[in-house]
């Protein structure tokens, strides 16, 4: 199919990470330099447009999913660099990576409509969505490893340009290779990306390491706000809208909480909740060991992996964690 198709469309799951930006802007070279005419979509431009992710090829093409509109028999929507309004027919063929579920593309579903066919690209458990051909491995740590392995088995060349957004994929989704999702065949593919001379220290300088210094005072006052229950093996961690907005925290630095909250010794779960305006909460979950919090997730019509998963919810703070807990206390 993807070889069959000239007009592509690439997508990927709502509030997107290194994973599914660096799969999609990978896959968008390759198509590209098979002669294909390609577009990539995000859902929350916001948090796609971060300096880390920035040096990636093809970045400052990503068209916004919001400005998706279909008509009688064409799609119209905004293309970045340079700004242009684009209509067009449909899609030959859309390729959604790292997303199984069509309630996790937000505007993005609107080109499955304006598409003939739908390939899945996905690592997660599982995956719903309808689509003319699903490729999904649970056994790899990211779609990036996914995509790698689809390259090499295709003998598509991996450019050094894609291979540093491989790297950004498989590196993001395995917490720099900390994560217990990583496998021999993760440090495989990172090794083999090298060889391509990528420039691996810049890449998790920026993802993993770097910090903006004026976020230290906002990054205490969260800190010291963590809460440890059940003697310490659960963490709940709360980022409210006003104190996102006064410390201007960016995507990484608000998950790099979740991090400091999950690491310390003896908790089994992490909860991180981040306010996205009042009443509605964008809520990850992180686990340590054989917890499942994809199972919890999946409770409260989210998902994700066995030690990572994620949800949204609406309504009042306090019910929304006290439900969670309770789902927790039956596995801790």
């Amino acid at each position: 199919m993807l070889r069959l198709a000239d007009t592509v469309a690439i997508t990927m799951h709502i509030r997107p990470d290194g994973d599914s930006i660096g799969t999609a802007l990978a896959l968008r070279e390759a198509l590209i330099r098979m002669g294909k005419t390609v577009y990539v979509f995000s859902e929350d431009i916001d948090i796609v447009f971060q300096n880390n992710f920035a040096t990636m090829n093809g970045f400052s093409k990503i068209c916004h999913a919001s400005s998706i509109q279909l008509g009688a028999s064409s799609i119209f929507f905004t293309h970045n660099t340079p700004y242009t309004e684009v209509e067009l027919p449909g899609f030959d063929l859309l390729v959604v990576v790292d997303a199984g579920e069509v309630n996790r593309l937000g505007d993005s579903a609107k080109l499955i409509e304006a598409s003939k066919r739908v390939i899945v690209f996905d690592h997660h458990l599982n995956p719903s969505m309808q689509c003319d051909l699903l490729v999904n491995n649970p056994n790899r740590a990211s779609c990036g490893e996914m995509l790698y392995e689809f390259f090499a088995a295709h003998n598509i060349e991996i450019t050094k340009s894609m291979g540093e957004a491989i790297y950004t994929a498989v590196s993001s989704d395995t917490g720099c290779f900390l994560f217990p999702n990583t496998t021999w065949y993760t440090h495989h593919v990172a090794s083999e990306l090298m060889k391509l001379d990528i420039d691996v220290a810049s890449i998790n300088y920026k993802n993993f390491r770097a910090y903006d210094p004026q976020s230290l005072q906002g990054f205490m006052r969260v800190l010291n706000e963590i809460q440890f229950l059940y003697g310490g093996k659960v963490t709940v961690t709360y980022l409210s809208h006003a104190l996102i907005q006064k410390y201007q925290f960016d995507h990484e630095e608000r998950h790099r909480f979740q991090k400091y909250a999950t690491d310390a010794k003896g908790v089994k779960v992490s909860i991180f909740v981040q306010e996205k305006e009042k009443g509605e909460f964008n809520i990850s979950l992180r686990s340590v060991g054989n917890i499942n919090v994809a199972e919890i997730a999946a409770k409260f019509g989210g998902g994700g992996h066995r030690n990572a998963s994620g949800m949204s919810a609406k309504g009042n703070y306090k019910a929304i964690i006290a439900d969670l807990l309770a789902a927790v206390e039956e596995v801790i």
